[in-house]
């Protein structure tokens, strides 16, 4: 059965970022429960996604112990601290904690519950230490690229959780342990940024969640309100971050796979031919069109690249458009080859599962001494 969407009312730009939010939603992989078929990326995701589900599970813990005054403890209320929305001291913290376990949460303010929730992100979500996770998620699976393109066969899951445990945990530390070239620095570099703006925005937008919860349950207390029905503060707590976890992961496994196929890209010689693979049950029409296309690496800088045939750092689609057609003015017109995605280094969309393997051809990485890193870790343990 077909759809018909009436546009015409919609002012160009409004119209654009509509089809362009339709074939985007067609495109994206919803199921982030679905392993990935690398050892390498598969481990990666499930360890970052259980060190966030740590943070996570203890968040919203602390949040309803601390509004079902589980904390309370009688005694003289001190002044209430001044500031909101800031970060604090350790000293400042422990003078917001005391407040708060003295006062019943019966008798707080609507500021005090924002600064309770306030404190518990600053408590057991802090920014360094969400930066730290990202970086040594975003380290560890770029240099697994680096890592396939020093194998001449696909890892085993044994090999993986060798390797994982013997990767650096930064990119001072990579740079340090490992002769990387000044493509795989800069690659390092933009990963661990990337995800450290993602984990810190995943924190901010909790943050506002959990506000807005938190809000919402204490003007129905304050008011006299009745609850609504099946919503309840641990109900919704509970709904929000189930969301929060599948967030959580979605960065997880965009990142890390991500991560991983540039890795690999920018540990390969020029010339060396790399085929597109994604087949798994859940890839989308987009991806699938280009399941077994050969590509050949070339040098960022190569003057006339041809985009069809040819792979490099850098090549991505971010400001590329998944529609097919633009509006310009009350028409729908063709986009041009340069306005729509095409083949990516790294992944086509979020939650995307594609993957880069050599062909038979194929050259080594020109690492020897990685090379000679990895058959070392080899030897120690059994495969």
């Amino acid at each position: 059965m077909g759809l018909f969407l009436d546009l015409i009312n919609l002012s160009e730009r409004a119209t654009n970022a509509g089809l362009e939010y339709i074939y985007k939603s067609v495109h994206d992989h919803d199921d982030g429960d679905t392993p990935h078929e690398s050892p390498f990326v598969r481990r990666l995701i499930e360890l970052f996604h259980q060190r966030g589900l740590a943070y996570l599970d203890v968040v919203q813990a602390e949040l309803l112990k601390w509004s079902t005054g589980k904390y309370h403890k009688a005694g003289e209320v001190p002044p209430p601290p001044p500031g909101m929305m800031q970060r604090w001291t350790p000293a400042e913290a422990d003078l917001v904690r005391i407040y708060l376990r003295a006062l019943p949460p019966s008798e707080w303010t609507l500021q005090d519950h924002m600064m309770m929730v306030d404190y518990v992100f600053q408590r057991y979500l802090p920014s360094d230490a969400l930066v730290a996770e990202s970086e040594w998620m975003a380290t560890r699976s770029t240099l697994m690229g680096k890592v396939q393109a020093n194998l001449d066969k696909p890892p085993s899951f044994s090999q993986a959780d060798v390797i994982l445990a013997a990767l650096p945990n930064t990119v001072a530390s990579a740079v340090e342990q490992f002769a990387l070239s000044r493509i795989e620095r800069s690659v390092l570099d933009i990963a661990a940024t990337k995800a450290a703006e993602y984990v810190t925005n995943f924190s901010d937008d909790a943050r506002r969640q959990m506000r807005g919860i938190i809000r919402r349950h204490a003007e129905r207390q304050m008011l006299k309100v009745k609850g609504i029905p099946g919503r309840a503060l641990q109900t919704e707590l509970a709904d929000a971050f189930a969301t929060l976890n599948r967030d959580w992961r979605r960065i997880a496994v965009t990142e890390a796979g991500n991560n991983a196929l540039v890795g690999l890209i920018a540990g390969l010689k020029p010339g060396t031919k790399v085929k597109r693979v994604e087949q798994y049950a859940s890839a989308c029409i987009h991806c699938r069109r280009i399941d077994g296309r050969v590509m050949t690496v070339v040098p960022p800088d190569k003057p006339n690249k041809d985009p069809d045939t040819e792979i490099w750092v850098g090549k991505d689609n971010y400001g590329r458009s998944s529609a097919p057609r633009k509006r310009v003015g009350d028409q729908l017109v063709p986009r041009s080859p340069e306005e729509l995605w095409w083949v990516p280094a790294g992944l086509m969309h979020p939650n995307c599962r594609g993957r880069w393997v050599q062909v038979l051809e194929a050259a080594a990485g020109d690492d020897p001494e990685f090379a000679a890193w990895l058959q070392e870790l080899f030897s120690k343990k059994p495969n």
